[in-house]
């Protein structure tokens, strides 16, 4: 995905915001209140061996389901992505772009998993400790067991963790907004043969972003799905 893509792509997410007012106690995330464009970061180019924000290991969710024993490979479609968590209202921002948002229906759990789409293919996905301020939640999002606050990466990025256990698991942020957000961006070169022949890549970039609570734990991170430039 170009930066352009990208860049206007994370703009979307903005459409959901809440007025500031409302749980602005809360840490910043796409969705979530008082959250800023993050604008573009320029992954650094990475060589071997490389760091965790490359690791395919953060690109699936793990802890999903009713035994909280199913995964899910973010390079999917809205397809897969319905068949897995069943129907759910589909938030339209334009002719390519759409978001379907599932909430935990576990009592006491008020964990959210958004899947952004453009057009058909997953591009992103963000989870949340809290779905309270998801604007129209109650309309925009399907309560399903599939989702709680045990959604996590195989690679162990999950709900909870502290600043110090982030750093110690991606290193030194690529980029701190405020006290509550910490970004990563990078890139690798395609390797030979990891695409089929006519299939035009260049590099493999990664992004990652985790949001930080007044506690200093995470309560929210986006990972970018679209990973190919």
């Amino acid at each position: 995905m170009s930066r352009s893509n990208i860049s206007a792509a994370l703009a979307l997410c903005l459409c959901l915001v809440l007025p500031a007012p409302v749980e602005a106690k809360r840490g910043s995330s796409l969705v979530l209140v008082g959250e800023n464009e993050p604008g573009f970061l320029e992954p650094r180019l990475e060589k071997p061996p490389y760091s965790p924000v490359l690791d395919d290991a953060h690109y699936a969710l793990d802890g999903l389901g009713e035994r909280q024993d199913q995964r899910f490979h973010l390079h999917k479609t809205a397809k897969d992505i319905l068949a897995l968590f069943g129907p759910a209202p589909r938030t339209v921002f334009n002719e390519r772009n759409a978001m379907y948002c599932y909430v935990s229906s576990r009592p006491g759990d008020r964990a959210a998993v958004i899947f952004s789409l453009a057009p058909g293919a997953l591009w992103s996905v963000s989870v949340h400790a809290d779905k309270s301020a998801i604007i129209q939640a109650w309309t925009r999002c399907r309560e399903t067991p599939m989702v709680s606050s045990a959604v996590r990466t195989p690679g162990g990025l999950r709900l909870g963790m502290t600043r110090e256990e982030v750093v110690a698991m991606f290193g030194a942020p690529h980029r701190v907004i405020g006290r509550r957000t910490i970004g990563y961006a990078s890139y690798r070169p395609v390797r030979p043969g990891e695409y089929p022949p006519g299939f035009v890549v260049s590099r493999v970039q990664r992004w990652i972003e985790i949001y930080l609570g007044e506690d200093d734990c995470v309560d929210g991170f986006f990972i970018l799905a679209n990973d190919i430039d």
